[in-house]
């Protein structure tokens, strides 16, 4: 019945009741949202696989495009803060740590991460080499002791050639 027709004798508010299909789509979308927010949750799974597979999508799409906007904004932050501490006295006293902390190009980028890389990895290394010297020094307390009443004999002297001052 539309609005326009009215029947006789009746009163029109210009207010519809709801039907039940409404009802249904509300609690069909609530039940959704809560799929979307919470996908373990098998009371609010949809009946249908076409439909949790396409919730499912949606919900790792949106989840990655947040942090990939999250990404971005710690970049453009990262940016705005190298500028402005550019544009300073300290900026122009050390130019090149601008460079380092946000390069401009992705070779330089590349650049600086290589560079990082193997200083990482030459730092690592040489800290493990120590350590091992340590621990390889003492590592028997017995065999020291031997040597150091023995009068230290086990290693080699080292002799300089004899220089006769006359």
């Amino acid at each position: 019945m539309s609005a326009g027709s009215v029947l006789p004798g009746s009163v029109s508010t210009g207010h519809e009741p709801p039907n039940a299909s409404s009802k249904t789509s509300l609690a069909t979308a609530k039940r959704t949202l809560t799929y979307l927010v919470d996908p373990t949750n098998p009371s609010a799974a949809p009946t249908r696989f076409r439909t949790r597979a396409l919730l499912r999508t949606f919900r790792y799409l949106a989840i990655f495009i947040f942090w990939r906007v999250v990404r971005y904004a710690k970049y453009a932050a990262t940016g705005a803060l190298i500028a402005a501490a550019s544009g300073t006295v300290i900026g122009s006293m050390v130019t090149g740590v601008g460079f380092i902390a946000a390069p401009p190009t992705i070779f330089a980028g590349t650049g600086v991460g290589l560079l990082w890389g193997i200083a990482k990895f030459g730092w690592r290394r040489a800290t493990r080499r120590t350590q091992r010297r340590h621990v390889d020094e003492h590592s028997d307390p017995r065999a020291d002791e031997r040597a150091d009443a023995a009068g230290g004999r086990d290693e080699e002297e080292i002799r300089a050639p004899r220089a006769d001052p006359w």
